[in-house]
């Protein structure tokens, strides 16, 4: 039958491994592809039809009040905090040690707000967003074809590559951001097809349908002679501090926000009365530092910009990202970095020009292309991913003279940043959350395995009255050899093991004085169901059981957590993850 000799054809095509990871780079490229043209379009919209002619009449505060205002109105109704300011650290957190399921609703609503942010003249940009959407499509495709946990990372990856790649038309700075940016560095090398096919489907999908072959215009890159990299690796220098700085400032800011607007929903208002305000700087620095700053990296890339132009944009710009970012606007650090490294090459371009080769070149002709190597370089040391940042200048620029200054110049401003901050920009979060991300396999594995996926819910429980006798004459009914005890209000007063009893087994002459709780021990190590068993396994330091318990505490007793299952699940996920 044809029919069923197709539907076998497909079924074991399906099976086949390699089959199988062509098709979800295909299909979550197309989907990503897509959904960066959809978001593009909508917030390009809002700008064009509130923002554009509110700056016509130098009324922009009134946009940015209107923007304020939208993401109170949504953070009120849809009673989430987190979807306001950056939260690309959170993300990093779900994909690499959580479980990675993400909800069409909870996707919906950051893409939501993230577009009023982008439309309405936030000061960031959409790279950090996109990556979470194209992540979250991922996801949810994931969940919906009801494929293996251990696969459903490399669907979030996936979504991430092609949102890059689609967003810059770079497809491998796409495949390197996953691996150096987002932290999924326990991807498999046969889960790499996929990744790589994903952000080339992407990036032709959203260039078809986008209109725009690229952010920017193709760029000559300039090096006059090799003695320059002498002042690339300066530059590296001067932009490792100032990211520092920026970075410094940043959280300054913010916890000034977190002090003076305790209240999160507040903040988006006061932040859209501050960048209302900030339009009003003259010369037109005040709009060049609203929004994703595209149009002002093209400036700096042309030489647009007079020097005193440049000094008040570098000044002013990390102020405005910070208050977006602080006060809850969501948004990216990626194009803020590019914009502020943009204006610092320009600037140091524009000296090297006039104070080396003023007779021997136009002028701008040197100033572009140190404007290319200072994004690359305040991207990578924000990022604390040089590799990412080399292969990104070099898709931009289409020439192999820019990767040795970038090369370069990377490697120094990344080692200045580490020195004085200690960790990338999405770490600092993480710290400040004291949240920890662990890189080894094993750590992986076992954050990935919830208390609530392997715990036991029918608990034997004893009273903590029980005589000794009674115990004596219960133990031949059940295999178990530890019991959590529980008092008259059914909540856990302590445990007892073997070890606790087996000495008092033959005192004949005792089995009706002493209760259990003479024999159990009281202080008891309890753990939740959302607990990973990486968290538990930190203070699981005796007894082959643990009493879970329905919140940090309580002492409600909603299961017990066996060492020997927890043992058998590690050894399930070890499996699945290298089949």
């Amino acid at each position: 039958m044809p029919k069923k000799k197709l539907l076998e054809s497909i079924n074991e095509l399906w099976n086949n491994q390699y089959t199988y990871f062509i098709l979800i780079g295909f299909i979550v490229g197309i989907c990503t592809g897509f959904s960066n043209v959809i978001f593009h379009f909508f917030y390009s919209k809002i700008t064009s039809l509130f923002l554009d002619p509110l700056s016509e009449k130098n009324m922009v505060i009134f946009g940015t009040l209107i923007g304020g205002l939208i993401l109170f109105f949504m953070t009120y109704i849809s009673k989430k905090n987190d979807i306001l300011g950056y939260r690309f650290h959170n993300f990093i957190h779900t994909v690499s040690q959580g479980s990675g399921i993400i909800t069409i609703k909870e996707t919906i609503l950051k893409a939501g707000s993230q577009i009023v942010s982008l439309g309405f003249g936030g000061s960031v940009g959409q790279e950090g967003p996109m990556a979470q959407l194209g992540g979250s499509i991922g996801s949810i495709i994931g969940q919906k074809i009801r494929i293996k946990k251990s696969d459903l990372k490399i669907f979030i990856a996936c979504g991430i590559a092609g949102a890059i790649a689609a967003t810059f038309n770079a497809p491998i700075t796409g495949v390197l951001f996953v691996e150096e940016v987002t932290l999924l560095r326990n991807i498999k090398i046969r889960s790499f097809l996929p990744v790589v096919i994903s952000a080339a489907t992407a990036t032709v999908v959203a260039g078809f349908y986008s209109g725009e072959s690229n952010i920017f215009y193709t760029i000559d890159f300039l090096l006059l002679s090799y003695n320059e990299l002498l002042i690339y690796a300066l530059m590296g220098l001067v932009i490792g501090l100032m990211s520092s700085l920026f970075t410094k400032m940043h959280f300054f800011i913010e916890n000034k926000f977190e002090d003076i607007f305790p209240e999160t929903r507040i903040r988006p208002i006061v932040g859209g009365l501050l960048l209302g305000l900030i339009a009003f700087i003259p010369f037109g620095i005040g709009l060049e530092i609203l929004g994703n700053g595209y149009s002002a990296i093209q400036k700096a890339l042309s030489s647009e910009y007079t020097l005193w132009i440049a000094f008040g944009i570098l000044i002013l710009k990390p102020i405005a990202t910070s208050i977006t970012l602080s006060s809850g606007w969501p948004g990216g650090i990626f194009a803020p970095a590019i914009f502020m490294g943009a204006v610092c090459g320009f600037l140091f371009g524009y000296g090297v020009e006039n104070l080396f080769f003023i007779d021997l070149i136009y002028p701008g002709e040197l100033s572009t292309s140190y404007s290319i190597v200072g994004m690359g370089t305040f991207l990578a040391a924000m990022t604390q991913a040089p590799l990412t940042s080399i292969f990104f200048t070099f898709e931009l620029t289409q020439t192999y003279q820019a990767v040795l200054p970038v090369m370069i110049s990377s490697v120094i401003g990344t080692s200045i940043y580490r020195l004085i901050i200690g960790r990338s920009f999405e770490s600092c979060y993480l710290k400040k959350e004291n949240i920890e991300i662990v890189q080894n396999e094993e750590s992986n594995i076992l954050s990935n395995i919830k208390v609530s996926d392997i715990m036991r819910k029918d608990v034997v429980t004893i009273p903590e009255k029980m005589t000794l006798g009674k115990f004596i004459e219960f133990l031949p009914t059940t295999q178990l050899t530890t019991f959590p005890l529980i008092d008259e209000d059914d909540n856990l007063s302590g445990i007892i093991s073997v070890q606790d009893y087996r000495g008092w087994v033959l005192e004949e002459d005792l089995k009706e004085v002493i209760i259990m709780k003479d024999l159990a021990s009281t202080q008891v190590n309890t753990v939740t169901p959302e607990e990973s068993m990486l968290e538990v396994l930190k203070h699981w330091d005796k007894g082959d059981m643990l009493p879970v318990v329905s919140k940090t505490g309580s002492l409600k007793i909603v299961g017990i957590l066996a060492r020997r299952d927890a043992l058998i699940a590690y050894n399930k996920a070890l499996n699945d993850d290298t089949s």
